[in-house]
């Protein structure tokens, strides 16, 4: 038997999402029939530009990606209003999360995160060989910032702040991360994961980029995952301080982001207006979800992202019951979570649902 690293040895994989094919074999219905509400994935493709330009990259397979993304660079810089130097590519936040624990952590360190909260935050810290401090969230699903706080010491070495945050939808406010920002010791770094930032309609939240390019201990990580529907290609992004992004780099292989995802990516962002349109439609179908919870008296956890958290006491059973009928959601700790999708994936929820006699 090989031997391997006890951090590795310990770890409990990663569990993504059913696909559609696998769930559709299980229970016998034609893939079209199954409804995937599981993986907070956009229910519409990529924009309508970005087959023509992935399809015309396609043709370059047999060279090496540009390392340095000449192209989608400036283009994320002048979105966000930063400067190219502020900016750091790779495979998805994801992959960027486990380079960051690489980069900072190690035997002897610890790393602070709220539960539940994204898993890659735990794992990663796992694989870097450091000790992971989750910190319950409140009653309210809220992350506690004082509980994050009150956990940090002088082995800390990286603190995880997810908002919205993933599996409740909840937000944490602009001036509560500022004052948790101005709170942490300088040289612990801060990451605030705004994968669902994009989502935001509330008044209380705004992105901390501009945290990000000012402070050397926080970083700011998006993706294309989401909004822009590039799951499938894995490209997400960092924004901070260069000194601070070319220390975390270290630890990345080259030619992480392909070419087709950078391409893809650098095409989304040149139509402003479908982004809109698209954040304005995960608005209404957010609502429309909610709706039908409140009109069911389910309860649920008012989300400001593309999915809504269901508490209950036993959701793998709910998930188990939803699945036989076609309907995959993502069973959590603590809860149900159901991804924001089309009309028709949101009436077929809501259709398994009443089928169970939940109402």
């Amino acid at each position: 038997m090989i031997r391997i690293r006890p951090e590795v040895a310990s770890i409990h994989p990663y569990v993504a999402g059913r696909t559609t094919a696998a769930v559709a074999a299980d229970i016998g219905l034609a893939e079209r029939d199954i409804v995937k509400l599981a993986s907070n994935e956009s229910p519409d493709g990529p924009f309508p530009s970005v087959e023509g330009v992935v399809a015309e990259a396609v043709m370059t397979a047999n060279r090496y990606p540009d390392n340095a993304m000449r192209e989608l660079t400036p283009l994320t810089a002048q979105h966000l209003g930063v400067e190219s130097d502020n900016l750091w590519f790779g495979a998805g936040t994801s992959a960027i999360l486990r380079e960051v624990a690489l980069a900072v952590g190690g035997p002897g360190t610890s790393a602070v995160f709220p539960q539940p909260s994204f898993v890659i935050y735990d794992l990663a810290t796992q694989l870097a060989g450091a000790t992971g401090r989750p910190v319950p969230l409140d009653g309210d699903y809220q992350v506690d910032l004082n509980g994050l706080l009150d956990v940090i010491d002088e082995t800390t070495s990286v603190v995880y702040l997810c908002s919205p945050n993933n599996p409740t939808g909840t937000l944490t406010g602009a001036e509560d991360t500022r004052r948790f920002l101005d709170a942490v010791p300088d040289d612990v770094l801060v990451v605030v994961d705004e994968a669902y930032g994009e989502y935001v309609t509330d008044s209380q939240w705004a992105t901390m980029v501009p945290e990000a390019v000012r402070r050397p201990n926080v970083i700011v990580t998006k993706t294309f995952s989401k909004v822009f529907a590039l799951a499938a290609f894995r490209i997400g992004y960092a924004v901070g301080m260069p000194a601070t992004l070319a220390e975390l780099r270290k630890v990345q292989a080259p030619f992480t982001v392909t070419t087709v995802a950078q391409v893809a990516a650098a095409e989304s962002l040149r139509h402003p207006g479908e982004l809109a349109r698209r954040q304005e439609a995960n608005a209404a179908g957010r609502r429309g979800l909610e709706a039908g919870l409140a009109d069911r008296r389910v309860r649920y956890v008012p989300s400001q992202a593309n999915f809504v958290f269901l508490p209950m006491d036993n959701p793998s059973a709910m998930f188990q019951a939803l699945q036989g009928l076609g309907v995959i959601t993502r069973s959590t700790p603590g809860g149900l979570r159901v991804s924001v999708g089309s009309d028709a994936e949101l009436r077929r929820f809501f259709e398994a649902f009443d089928e169970l006699g939940l109402v």
